[in-house]
């Protein structure tokens, strides 16, 4: 399969193959928005992929391809919710630890998972929800989210909607650094010691 790009209202759209990993692609994407930079160059655009799945790092790598290309930094989006696959998940006897909440975490409850944890709805302001793993919320993130609560730095919370109280990885405390009330998807990891929030 090739890849391809489209041009979408507002939204450039990368579709990646998703039988090749993201390595074996990296030059073929930037050969492509190269070719688009002359639609772009009196404006911004989203910009935004599909047809696999990529890491938090890979994301990055992605965007700074993008940056390159058109010259200027650009808004990246996401146009699919990332899948439970995406996580490291952890194991008992031979079994994925992935606990999967369906609907919203309400004020005042406090959810928690021995391994990942997948939220498909919100998390709202007063709630908490707990992982030893990854935490993912497909929803609006506006109470408090503890990833790696066992000690994992490399733990990292994703939210489609990213508002939260605070967000906690293992011993590491972050706040979301959006100041225009704005709910944006993004991800909070580690980076140099400190909880990091990278709205996208």
């Amino acid at each position: 399969m090739k890849i391809s790009v489209k041009l979408d209202r507002d939204t450039l759209r990368v579709i990646l193959d998703g039988t090749r990993s993201f390595a074996e692609q990296k030059e073929e994407v930037e050969k492509h928005l190269l070719g688009m930079k002359s639609f772009l160059e009196n404006g911004r655009v989203r910009f935004a992929y599909e047809g696999a799945f990529l890491s938090f790092e890979e994301e990055v790598e992605l965007c700074e391809i993008a940056d390159k290309a058109f010259g200027y930094e650009v808004d990246f989006c996401h146009l699919q919710p990332p899948p439970h696959s995406m996580t490291r998940h952890f194991y008992t006897n031979g079994e994925k630890l992935i606990k999967k909440v369906c609907g919203t975490v309400k004020q005042g409850e406090v959810v928690k998972s021995n391994g990942d944890m997948l939220v498909l709805g919100d998390v709202n302001a007063g709630a908490q929800i707990m992982a030893r793993g990854d935490i993912y919320v497909i929803g609006n993130l506006r109470g408090v989210a503890h990833a790696g609560c066992s000690g994992d730095a490399n733990a990292v919370v994703y939210a489609m909607h990213m508002n939260p109280v605070m967000i906690k990885i293992a011993d590491k405390i972050g706040f979301n650094p959006s100041t225009t009330g704005e709910n944006l998807n993004g991800f909070a990891q580690i980076i140099n010691g400190e909880v990091k929030i990278k709205l996208v």
